[in-house]
This record gives structure tokens, sequence and C-alpha cells, in this order.
């Protein structure tokens, strides 16, 4: 069981760099039979590994013609981030106003984690998540949170596409210490204006990124 499941991450991992990487280009057809012959493993692993890279928004799945590489759309990553910045930038004013001391307590050690010189890609996804998820969270509105949590999952390849290739992680952690500082202080302004600056810097270079390479 250990060494089916090893398999399936491995090559869910091999698929998914691929992709990231240009390897596999959007819009391009992939065939079981062939990824399967190409990674020298059954189709089982090639099926779920599909499935799974459905459910993060780089494959589509068509009933009736397969698997595609999902199209990535630099004005729809505009227009996402334009949403985001108005809604974040809410969710952090209100959470300055209603952060509880056990609420920071726990902030403080995800941003904790996410200062180790060698993390990895995968640990600041999962980390940057959930960062900005217990961020929100102060904010009390269960209804914005997730409206903010869905659009984020809808922006999964691209942010996967950011960290590959666009993220600074120095600033990364400079600019969310500055938001949670702000939170801890109470400074509703300060805090929706440096949420709003860090979401308007990571899209600067991940638009140029996908405009200059998918258009």
């Amino acid at each position: 069981m250990l060494k089916t499941k090893t398999l399936q991450a491995a090559v869910l991992a091999q698929l998914r760099e691929g992709i990231i990487a240009g390897v596999y280009k959007p819009g391009q057809r992939l065939k079981q039979q062939e990824l399967a012959r190409a990674l020298d493993c059954s189709p089982i692993p090639i099926r779920e590994a599909l499935h799974r890279l459905a459910a993060e928004g780089f494959v589509i799945i068509d009933p009736q013609r397969g698997a595609r590489i999902a199209e990535f759309n630099s004005r729809e990553l505009e227009e996402m981030y334009e949403v985001r910045m108005r809604l974040e930038g809410l969710a952090a004013e209100r959470a300055a106003s209603r952060m509880t001391p056990e609420a920071a307590d726990r902030i403080r050690v995800i941003l904790d984690k996410m200062d180790v010189p060698d993390i990895t890609p995968e640990e600041w996804v999962r980390l940057n998540w959930e960062y900005h998820d217990s961020l929100f969270a102060c904010a009390q509105q269960e209804f914005l949170r997730k409206t903010i949590s869905n659009l984020r999952r809808n922006m999964e390849p691209y942010l996967r596409l950011d960290i590959a290739h666009v993220a600074n992680y120095a600033a990364g952690r400079r600019e969310h210490r500055q938001i949670f500082d702000a939170c801890v202080h109470g400074d509703a302004q300060a805090a929706s204006r440096h949420a709003i600056h860090h979401l308007a810097r990571t899209a600067q270079g991940l638009i140029e990124y996908v405009r200059s390479h998918w258009g």
C-alpha cells in the first residue's frame, strides 16, 4: 500500500511539474497509455493523478474527449486579482478590529514556519494558504472567508506558477508580517492597505509572466 501511494505521489508531482515547466502545453491532450509508457508505470496512477490535477485546476477532463491541459489566461488572472484585492482588503480591515490574542499566537506560529530558509515550494503553498485563511477567519464573516477561499482555490494553478517562476519569498515574508502587525495593533486601514499592496505586487509579476507565455 505504501509503495502504491508513493508511486501515485511521484506520478502526480512529475505531471504537475511538467505542466508548470511547460513540458505539457495548454490545450494539449493527455493520453493515459502514452503517459504511462513515458513515466514507466501502469495507467492506474496516471488516471489518479489526472483526476487530482483536474481538482487543482491544471487539467480539464471531458467524458467524451478525455483530458487536456487547462489554458492560462492573463486577462482572467488580472480580473481575479482585482476581485481578490477588494475582498482581502476588506477581510484584513475587519480582522484588525476582531483578532484575538489566541488567533494572533496561532498566526505567529505559521509565520515562523514560513521563515525557514530552506522551505520547499509545497510547504510554502500549504503555509501560505493556512496564513491567509487563519488571518481572514479573524474577520468573523464566514461568507466573506469562504468566498475568498473559493477564489484562491480557482487560482491554484496560477499560484503554483508563481511559486515556480516568479515568487519572491523575502518580499512575501515581509508583507505577511506587515499585514499581521497592523492587525495586532488594531490598525484597520494599514491592514487593508498592506493586504492590497501584497496582492498588487504578486499580481504584477505573475500577470506579466502569464501574458508573455500564454497571452
